[in-house]
């Protein structure tokens, strides 16, 4: 029985897919994002497919399920994710392939919790490692687990994953590829060849970045924003070093793609519903966004970018200040 495992290239979605191929070893493991899962999925043809922590943006929902639809007349369909959805297009797709599961915390808890009765015990370390790089560890679950190990360790070896996998040794699909299999066989991040000081190189770039977003932060009403700078892999601190920086409540790193601005946007007042800040912005100026409560990013036309940063700092005025918040 042919499995494809589609998931995301970050932290999490390395730690979800892990899961997966340590549940079905044989299976064939490929990365995917919001904006290329219908391509992707679409050029799949597998007995079962196995879908995580990839958020299906607004603008492409009915194509997306309609692809669910008709793929899963021929292929079994799991799909594990933790970004928000209408409830109806929800209900819609679990009525639509085998499992569906769209909750709270992170991918890999979700896939872990879903399979933990056929794993190994210490796959858990998975999910914590992939809840930690996505900000989702406050979950009670992942804090009901954290107390059974010593979490300085969990944390050391979440931190070598998700520091290790911006360095340009490991930012390449066939390198992360060989991260999750070196998880689902049940070793640690800190066993990959080189991750550990790809970890060490990337946290002193960190501190070399702060200080040069220092020099080229701006700021327009209460979001910081820097663009263009040489750290595309850094694109989350960027961001928040950016608010940091602009004492401003949400900060955005952007960058000049092929066809379009790609923007990260992260904050430093957990208030801010970034995913639906970054959706309804982009969409106000013909673009697509979303992602996180905490993290998330958005695409927008070149020439949209004072548009967008207007369109988002009104959202924010209707949130409230953060001194009144």
């Amino acid at each position: 029985m042919k499995t494809v495992i589609l998931t995301h290239s970050d932290c999490d979605g390395i730690c979800a897919g892990a899961i997966a191929l340590s549940k079905f070893p044989n299976a064939d493991v490929f990365f995917t994002k919001p904006v290329s899962l219908y391509d992707d999925l679409n050029a799949q043809e597998a007995d079962r497919i196995i879908i995580a922590d990839i958020a299906i943006t607004r603008k492409d929902i009915t194509e997306v399920i309609g692809l669910l639809e008709q793929k899963s007349r021929k292929s079994e369909i799991f799909y594990f994710d933790h970004h928000p959805l209408p409830e109806k297009a929800r209900k819609k797709i679990k009525d639509t392939i085998a499992v569906y599961v769209n909750g709270e915390g992170s991918a890999s808890e979700l896939i872990y919790r879903h399979y933990q009765k056929e794993l190994p015990s210490e796959r858990i370390w998975l999910a914590i490692y992939g809840a930690i790089g996505d900000y989702e560890e406050r979950t009670e679950f992942v804090k009901e687990r954290l107390l059974s190990w010593d979490a300085r360790a969990l944390y050391f070896q979440a931190s070598t994953i998700f520091l290790g996998i911006k360095d340009k040794d490991f930012e390449g699909y066939d390198a992360k590829r060989a991260i999750v299999q070196t998880l689902a066989e049940g070793h640690n991040p800190s066993d990959v060849a080189g991750l550990v000081d790809a970890a060490k190189r990337v946290v002193k770039d960190e501190f070399s970045l702060y200080e040069l977003i220092k020099q080229n932060a701006k700021r327009l009403g209460d979001i910081g924003y820097v663009k263009d700078l040489y750290s595309f892999g850094f694109r989350g601190p960027s961001a928040l070093f950016a608010a940091t920086v602009t004492n401003s409540r949400v900060g955005m790193a952007v960058y000049n793609r092929k066809n379009n601005l790609d923007i990260t946007i992260r904050s430093r007042d957990y208030s801010v519903e970034l995913n639906s800040l970054a959706e309804d912005a982009a969409e106000a100026v013909g673009g697509s966004g979303g992602g996180h409560s905490q993290a998330a990013g958005a695409r927008i036309p070149f020439d949209k970018f004072d548009d967008f940063l207007k369109a988002a700092n009104r959202l924010l005025k209707r949130k409230g200040s953060k001194d009144s918040a």
